[in-house]
């Protein structure tokens, strides 16, 4: 069953979003071979040989894949799901436990929680003895000494474009490191399975090629804001291999983002279908702006083609947040 997006922008959620957009195997998805955090996978190569990775730092060498892998972004720790690796540790589960809500991206229970994701217990990390460290290029930039002093450390970008390419790439970087590269080929094949069926579906029902427009929405300092994403972010480069076309042409950000308020949301073109992620508990598409004139007067709206998707659809995720991008928008358009 899909969690419930507790909170977009309150508490601890608005710092995760603040934070984002400044962000077949026989092993058991989210176990090692015991099913408990750490151990080697199963179900993939046994190959034991030094290995190199491809990081936003340089290459990083290592001596053989790694079995005691701590995550610090939310990005990472699903990948690795994605793999059959549990991490020992991983920054800020709760966080993560409410964001990424892909099918097969839960984190197992006995995972360590090493603190925040800006600001980690370096004492934590240490402790769990790690054989590797994974981070955010931009965010770790400030105890990139000390995370090394501990363990190897691979650093990647995530908004290098074209971001679906980088996630993948990043990917199968990772996945080499600890030994799944067969695996990350299978994961990653399936985002392009999911598009080409999403394709078909829409191609049957007389929706080939339907316009879209991609938002985030939430309230900041008591007013309805949303971001609405470009062709350069990852969710609408998935949504683009399904045949979709995307309706949003503003100026965006390095995350390929544009904030908006509702007078913003004019821009959207015509024929649009309009998806959004918004909170149960913040959704100012359904509260604050259910009422305004310019909401009302948008043509998406007027035609009933403002459709919500699941609260937990997480945009700036791994390749199981994509996927849960394509299966959630073919349930929006009924196809």
């Amino acid at each position: 069953m899909q969690r419930m997006l507790r909170a977009l922008v309150t508490g601890g959620a608005a710092l995760a979003l603040a934070l984002t957009a400044a962000g077949c195997g026989s092993g058991t998805v989210g176990e090692s071979n015991d099913g408990s955090p750490g151990g080697k996978a199963t179900g993939d190569t046994t190959a034991t040989g030094a290995i190199t990775v491809d990081t936003a730092q340089g290459e990083v060498s290592l001596d053989k894949p790694a079995t005691k892998v701590v995550t610090l972004e939310w990005t990472y720790a699903e990948e690795l799901v994605a793999l059959g690796v549990a991490p020992v540790g991983n920054a800020d589960n709760k966080g993560y436990a409410t964001w990424i809500t892909a099918e097969g991206a839960d984190l197992p229970a006995q995972v360590t929680d090493v603190g925040n994701r800006n600001e980690p217990s370096l004492e934590k990390i240490k402790a769990l003895q790690p054989d590797l460290i994974v981070v955010d290029d931009d965010r770790s930039k400030a105890h990139l000494k000390q995370l090394r002093a501990i363990a190897p450390v691979l650093s990647f970008t995530y908004t290098t474009k074209p971001q679906l390419a980088t996630m993948k790439k990043n990917f199968t970087e990772l996945a080499k490191a600890v030994g799944r590269e067969s695996k990350a080929a299978e994961v990653s094949a399936g985002i392009d399975t999911k598009a080409a069926e999403l394709k078909g579906r829409l191609d049957k029902a007389g929706k080939s090629g339907l316009t879209y427009a991609l938002a985030q929405g939430f309230t900041a300092n008591g007013a309805a804001s949303v971001r609405m994403l470009g062709d350069d972010a990852i969710s609408a480069q998935v949504l683009n291999l399904a045949g979709l076309k995307n309706g949003w042409k503003g100026q965006a950000d390095a995350w390929g983002l544009t904030t908006v308020g509702v007078e913003g949301l004019t821009q959207v073109e015509k024929d649009a279908t309009f998806l959004y992620v918004a909170a149960v508990n913040d959704n100012p598409f359904t509260g604050d702006l259910a009422g305004n004139a310019v909401w009302k007067g948008l043509d998406f709206v007027k035609n009933d083609k403002a459709l919500p998707l699941d609260p937990g659809t997480w945009l700036f995720g791994g390749p199981l947040s994509a996927q849960h991008v394509l299966d959630e928008t073919g349930k929006a358009l009924k196809v």
